[in-house]
C-alpha cells in the first residue's frame, strides 16, 4: 500500500506524537509498505535533512511556547505530490490544520481516510482567550464531525474510546497503541546519565518526564515528591523535559531546601532518552489528561515501574501493584508521594514491578502496532467498498 499520513508535528519535534509518526513510518515501510509524510517545516528547519518521502508546508512557530508549528494551508512540493501520487490510505493524526487538508484530500480523490484521536483536545481550551465551557463545546463538535467523515477512527486506549463514543462519534473505532522501540529501551544503560547530571551511585532516582506544561499538573506532582525527598535522603528527583513550568518548580525546589536534589535536564533528544529512562528507578506523574503517553511505555520497557494519579489513561495502562501504582487524585499529593515512598523504600518490590512491566509492554513493540495497523487499514478499505453509493 501507499499510505500518506498527514500530521501537524513530525521530527526534528520532541512531542509523543511526532515519535508516534515516525514509528509508523517505521514499522510500515519494514512491512513493505511506502510511506509518504507531509508535515510543517519547523522554524529554521533544513528541509535537506529529511528523505525524499516527506513533504513539508512552510510554517511559523505558535505564539506560546510549544513544540508545534503552524502550517500555511499552501505547499508547492505538497501540491505536486499529491498531483502525482496515488494512494491507497490517508492516515491523518489531528482534525485541524494539516490533519483537515488530509481529509480534504481523502475525500477529493475518493480515498479511505484513517484518522487517530492521541489526546483529549477539550483538554487544551485554557489555551485560548476565550470562555473555556465555550471552546469546550466546539472542540468535542469538531472533533465528532471530523470522525464520523472517517472510514476508521483510532485511539490509543479504551478509555479514549469512550469519550469519543460519548462525545458522539459513530464510525468504528479502533484501539491502536501508541508503539515504542521496545528493545531500544530495554537494553539501556543509565549509568552515564546518572554520571552526566551528577546523581550518586546510591541513589534512588525518582523521575518525570514529559514537556513542563501545566495541564501536567507538575506542582501537584512536586508537592507528591517533596515530602519523599524530605523523608529519604538517598531519593533525588530528576525532571526530564522543558516548559514554562520548570520556573515555578525551581522555586518550589528551592523553598523547600531541596534544589540540590532536584535535577533539570532541559529538553533531551529522543535518541538519548533510553539512557535517561534507564537511569531512573521508577517514573512518576500526576497528570490528569493523558491519554497513552510514551513515556510510561518506555519507562516499563526499561524495567521500571510507574506511579500515577489515578485518571483515565493511566488506569488503561498501569496494573496498580503489578507494572506500578495509582493513587486516587482527590486523595492529595501525600497520598501519591505515600506510593512513591512505598517504592523508594522497597528495592526488590521495585524489581518485580519492573521485571512484570517490562514482559507487560511488549504488546507496544513497534512491529506489533505496525502489524495492527496494516489491519485497520485493510479494514477501511473494506469499509469504503461497502459505503452506500
Amino acid at each position: 500500500m501507499r499510505i500518506g499520513i498527514f500530521t501537524n508535528t513530525y521530527r526534528p519535534s520532541l512531542n509523543g506524537v511526532a515519535k508516534c509518526v515516525e514509528y509508523y513510518e517505521r514499522g510500515l515501510i519494514e512491512r513493505g509498505h511506502e510511506v509518504v509524510i507531509f508535515a510543517p517545516a519547523p522554524d529554521g528547519y533544513d528541509t535537506g535533512n529529511d528523505p525524499d518521502y516527506v513533504y513539508r508546508f512552510p510554517a511559523l512557530p505558535t505564539p506560546l511556547d510549544m513544540d508545534y508549528s503552524i502550517a500555511a494551508p499552501f505547499s508547492r512540493p505538497v501540491v505536486k505530490a499529491l498531483r502525482r501520487l496515488d494512494f491507497d490510505i490517508i492516515h491523518t493524526q489531528h482534525p485541524i490544520w494539516v490533519g483537515a487538508w488530509g481529509a480534504w484530500y481523502a475525500r477529493w480523490v475518493g480515498v479511505p481516510l484513517v484518522t487517530t484521536v492521541h489526546t483529549e483536545y477539550r483538554l487544551f481550551a485554557y489555551l485560548l482567550p476565550l470562555p473555556e465551557p465555550l471552546v469546550e463545546a466546539y472542540l468535542r463538535m469538531r472533533v465528532s464531525a471530523y470522525c464520523n467523515k472517517c472510514e476508521v477512527v483510532t485511539t490509543p486506549v479504551p478509555s479514549m474510546r469512550e469519550r469519543l463514543r460519548e462525545g458522539g462519534v459513530r464510525r468504528p473505532i479502533e484501539i491502536l497503541p501508541n508503539p515504542t522501540d521496545i528493545e531500544r529501551f530495554a537494553r539501556a544503560d543509565g549509568r552515564e546519565v546518572r554520571r552526566e547530571y551528577g546523581l550518586p551511585e546510591e541513589a534512588v532516582v525518582i523521575g518525570f518526564v514529559g514537556r513542563l506544561w501545566p495541564e501536567k499538573n507538575l506542582a501537584f506532582l512536586f508537592e507528591a515528591v517533596r515530602g519523599v525527598l524530605e523523608a529519604a535522603p538517598q531519593a533525588w528527583f530528576l525532571v526530564v523535559g522543558e516548559g514554562p513550568e520548570r520556573e515555578n518548580l525551581e522555586q518550589q525546589a528551592a523553598r523547600a531546601g531541596l534544589r540540590q536534589r532536584v535535577v533539570f535536564t532541559g529538553a533531551v533528544q529522543h535518541h538519548r532518552m533510553p539512557e535517561h529512562q534507564a537511569a531512573l528507578d521508577l517514573l512518576v506523574t500526576a497528570s490528569l489528561s493523558e491519554t497513552q503517553p510514551l513515556a510510561y511505555t518506555e519507562a516499563m520497557a526499561a524495567g521500571k515501574p510507574v506511579v500515577a494519579v489515578q485518571a483515565p489513561g493511566a488506569q488503561d495502562m498501569i496494573e496498580s501493584g503489578k507494572n506500578g501504582l495509582l493513587s486516587p487524585p482527590e486523595a492529595g499529593p501525600q497520598a501519591l508521594g505515600e506510593q512513591i515512598a512505598c517504592l523508594v523504600h522497597d528495592p526488590e518490590k521495585r524489581r518485580e514491578m519492573g521485571e512484570y512491566a517490562r514482559r507487560w509492554v511488549w504488546q507496544f513493540d513497534v512491529a506489533k502496532v505496525a502489524e495492527r495497523l496494516e489491519r485497520i487499514y485493510r479494514q477501511a478499505q473494506q469499509n469504503a467498498e461497502e459505503a452506500p453509493i
